[in-house]
């Protein structure tokens, strides 16, 4: 990564938290969020986030997997929660595409069109982690969700009134809100149980902060303009 962590310097367990609540405090800088604050969205957003969180909805179960494979036993309620937490989230893919037939989407399916690129971006930095610091995927997981349990709910919310959806025109967005806040409790429960050393938290640091940046472009690229 071009932005790989300074190896001299070392990290801890506070200022990967702040890094973690500064990803979630900046999400709202994002084209699509501000376009909610203000009552400028519309059904064509709606559908152009659907469409851009597709791929990665369906391609990150198969990191979580991937990085408890590759997690070592020194680490195992870490090990075993990305597997099960991998099961969990495996069929989430399907709550887009509901919620596309349901708003009368007519274009190209998803599943017939490569990632956007802010998306394949963020689906890269899932594998990395999961295969050169599996850990890591953790700290992905502890933006992810923080960004749905505080925001999820209010801009959800806000996105159906702007736009006169229902709850069942709004699965993915709604469904995630309100089990990102049990995953965030989980989450603070595994993080807890690591032992990592100076080094080791810099690199969850580090893969908090691109993980903001790069979920961030995904709610802020040129269909949002």
């Amino acid at each position: 990564m071009n932005n790989a962590p300074d190896q001299s310097k070392a990290s801890n367990p506070d200022e990967f938290r702040t890094m973690v609540q500064s990803a979630i405090d900046q999400f709202t800088r994002a084209r699509l969020i501000r376009r909610v604050d203000e009552g400028r969205v519309s059904l064509n957003h709606y559908h152009a986030i659907l469409e851009t969180v597709f791929h990665q909805t369906y391609s990150g179960p198969y990191t979580f997997a991937r990085a408890g494979v590759n997690c070592s036993w020194q680490h195992e309620v870490a090990k075993e929660y990305l597997i099960r937490h991998a099961e969990e989230e495996r069929t989430h893919w399907r709550w887009v595409l509901n919620d596309l037939a349901a708003t009368g989407f007519s274009g190209i399916s998803p599943r017939d069109r490569p990632p956007h690129p802010s998306t394949q971006a963020f689906i890269g930095l899932q594998y990395y982690m999961a295969e050169e610091f599996p850990i890591g995927r953790l700290a992905i997981a502890s933006v992810l969700e923080g960004i749905g349990a505080h925001l999820g709910g209010p801009y959800g919310a806000k996105m159906l009134g702007l736009l006169g959806l229902k709850p069942s025109q709004a699965s993915f967005f709604l469904s995630h809100s309100q089990t990102d806040v049990v995953h965030i409790a989980e989450l603070s429960e595994v993080l807890d149980s690591l032992v990592l050393t100076g080094s080791e938290w810099q690199w969850m640091t580090h893969a908090a902060k691109c993980a903001g940046q790069l979920y961030r472009d995904m709610y802020d690229h040129d269909a949002f303009i």
